[in-house]
């Protein structure tokens, strides 16, 4: 962990945003692996469906400003990773903690701290992703 904050200390605003940009990637992953299980096992519900939605189309809009799509994604599509992160922190993770009230079980108390976890990185990575598009329309 020392090693990646002295990386991002070092590094220009493209690197340092790779970097994050590849933090969040992994923990979006990790989030489309459970959407995808949960998927499976439980069948169609609507929030696995917007976990994989919004995994998906977040990872796209970060892996596409760290890699060159700037112009394309710099706009609008640059909110989507900060306002997935927020939902779920806020949806997902508080969501499912008032769930525990009612019934508790291990899967959904581990779901919540991961959702916790997962909703802070990405919407911290969002908001650096939606800073770095606009400096980037600027710049052009």
């Amino acid at each position: 962990m020392f090693q990646l904050a002295q990386i991002i200390a070092g590094k220009n605003d493209k690197d340092r945003f790779t970097v994050l940009a590849l933090k969040a990637d992994i923990v979006l992953a990790i989030t489309l692996t459970i959407a995808l299980l949960q998927l499976a096992v439980q069948g169609m519900q609507t929030s696995w469906i917007l976990l994989l939605i919004g995994s998906l189309l977040s990872i796209t809009v970060l892996t596409g400003l760290s890699k060159g799509a700037r112009k394309l994604l710099s706009g609008i599509p640059s909110y989507v990773p900060y306002v997935f992160g927020l939902y779920l922190f806020f949806i997902e993770g508080f969501g499912r903690l008032t769930q525990l009230l009612g019934s508790f079980t291990v899967l959904d108390t581990a779901l919540v701290i991961i959702f916790f976890i997962a909703g802070n990185i990405v919407a911290t990575v969002g908001y650096d992703t939606v800073v770095y598009a606009k400096r980037l329309e600027q710049s052009h």
